[in-house]
């Protein structure tokens, strides 16, 4: 049973689950915290998908700019997220690469694709129980918090050029993208209310 067939709700602040008086439509204010209270976040699912969208659409540049300079003495390269990895890698820096091929490249696409699953499964019927979505919105959560971990990486080894080592490198075009997709990406899920994926009809 959800807490709208309790003529309840759920305190997004302090977590308390309070009785929904009759107001006639005015705000409910939590007696305990003193915050506005909604059974669910208005418009959750458009603000969700807008943003998962913005995110999408922001990942096709970061992807295609570069995202990273390097300047050696022999050589000058621009390269993009998969560019830089392959470059780190041919300079033995084999975590640096692993690092950013997996924040840089699996973590974008999997909080994207994932978010768009949780949509398009409040609308059509699919085998994945509601509380396994529910443990995958919390792992998008999780993993949200390590998204600009690569921006982190080019700005460290962006100092070390001062430490008097003998690769230089630069941020590119394609980190502004990519860190303006991790932003949309993180508002995104925000946005999403999982008390909606307990609201399908037919499931308990």
């Amino acid at each position: 049973m959800t807490d709208i067939e309790m003529n309840a709700a759920l305190c997004l602040s302090c977590r308390q689950l309070i009785d929904m008086p009759d107001t006639d439509g005015g705000e409910i204010i939590c007696p305990v915290c003193g915050s506005p209270v909604h059974q669910r976040r208005k418009n959750s699912l458009q603000k969700t998908l807008a943003l998962t969208l913005t995110a999408l659409l922001l990942y096709i540049p970061a992807n295609v700019l570069p995202v990273m300079t390097i300047e050696t003495f022999a050589d000058t390269s621009a390269n993009t997220i998969l560019g830089g990895v392959g470059e780190l890698f041919n300079n033995k820096m084999y975590f640096i690469a692993a690092v950013v091929f997996v924040a840089s490249f699996v973590v974008p696409l999997f909080k994207i694709g994932s978010i768009l699953y949780l949509l398009t499964a409040l609308r059509v019927r699919d085998k994945l129980p509601n509380a396994a979505k529910t443990r995958l919105f919390h792992l998008i959560e999780l993993i949200g918090k390590w998204s600009m971990l690569d921006i982190y990486v080019i700005t460290i080894m962006a100092g070390l050029v001062n430490m008097g080592f003998l690769i230089q490198i630069k941020g590119g075009a394609g980190a502004t993208f990519f860190a303006a997709t991790v932003i949309a990406t993180m508002l995104a899920s925000k946005s999403f209310d999982t008390r909606l994926i307990w609201d399908k009809k037919g499931e308990k």
